[in-house]
């Protein structure tokens, strides 16, 4: 048997490694071992992250809902309080326009008495005044102490009752 060169590096390449691997397995094991063991822990490590992020998520999530709902609640106290101040001021709105209007008509009345009572008394002058012109104008003596002392007895029949 006659081996050639190639054959005997391959020979001694499975030696090499076969008593390397006798002398060394404990070694190679306890590496790939140790390597093992910290590939596992950090992988536990990963998965208790991920939970836990799963779980900030699951919160964030749960507390932007009720943000969202508690926002959605003031959006609607609010519309509710703007729509009572509204209706608040369309009642005083109202009220002051009421108020406006009997205070108008109250100075119109007042005005209306006012200008009554001037008429009266200017017509009242104009009377006397045109009374007294025709009297003077028209009326002999005798006929204005007639008319004076009649004129006079009507009124105090009239101021006695």
């Amino acid at each position: 048997m006659n081996f050639d060169e190639t054959a005997w590096v391959a020979i001694a390449f499975i030696l090499f490694f076969v008593l390397v691997w006798k002398k060394g397995k404990n070694a190679i094991i306890s590496l790939l071992d140790e390597r093992s063991a910290l590939i596992a822990k950090e992988l536990n490590e990963a998965k208790s992250l991920k939970e836990e992020a799963l779980e900030e998520l699951r919160l964030a999530l749960q507390n932007q809902k009720n943000i969202s709902d508690e926002a959605e609640n003031i959006i609607k106290d609010a519309k509710e309080t703007a729509k009572k101040i509204q209706e608040e001021a369309n009642l005083k709105s109202l009220e002051i326009m009421k108020r406006k209007e009997e205070q108008a008509r109250q100075k119109i009345l007042s005005l209306e008495a006012e200008a009554v009572k001037n008429i009266r008394e200017i017509t009242s002058r104009i009377v006397i005044d045109a009374s007294r012109t025709y009297i003077q104008d028209k009326l002999n003596n005798k006929e204005k102490i007639n008319l004076i002392s009649k004129s006079s007895n009507e009124i105090k029949s009239s101021i006695i009752k």
